[in-house]
């Protein structure tokens, strides 16, 4: 494998490695609720780390843009920005919603009722994991307990 092949394939998890530093020492003064953050940065530090070490051992390519249709993830990655931003104007359960549908339908998946139904699942089942389970605020614009 050349270097610019290497530095492609180091290039995610290094910055992943940084994302994660960032976290844990954002997360220091949180003081209690800081140990979600500290924990989730140590594991995504720790997988990162594990990623550029294999990368960088193995010498064997694993990123492969062949096949990739940059459109479509260009039109994802825009409706995940436009998603951060509708959320504290239409609130979580909407916008999630919306969503689920978006991505369903990118997919290619054509039944409009199996969409419906399982992007309402997919908001329903991370509600209650956020909401209820961990008691993370959501942004809400109506149903606000």
């Amino acid at each position: 494998m050349n270097k610019k092949q290497l530095a492609i394939d180091a290039a995610m998890p290094v910055f992943f490695i940084a994302v994660a530093l960032y976290v844990i020492v954002k997360a220091q003064g949180m003081g209690s609720e800081g140990i979600f953050p500290t924990l989730s940065g140590g594991v995504l530090l720790l997988s990162a780390i594990y990623i550029l070490a294999d990368t960088v051992m193995k010498k064997r390519q694993v990123v492969n843009l062949e096949g990739v249709n940059l459109v479509m993830v260009l039109i994802t990655v825009a409706a995940l920005i436009l998603y951060i931003v509708l959320l504290p104007k239409i609130g979580y359960i909407v916008d999630t919603f919306i969503l689920g549908i978006f991505v369903i339908r990118s997919l290619g998946y054509k039944k409009m009722g199996i969409t419906l139904l399982c992007s309402g699942i997919a908001v329903l089942v991370t509600f209650f994991v956020f909401k209820i389970l961990l008691a993370v605020p959501l942004p809400m614009i109506f149903l606000e307990f």
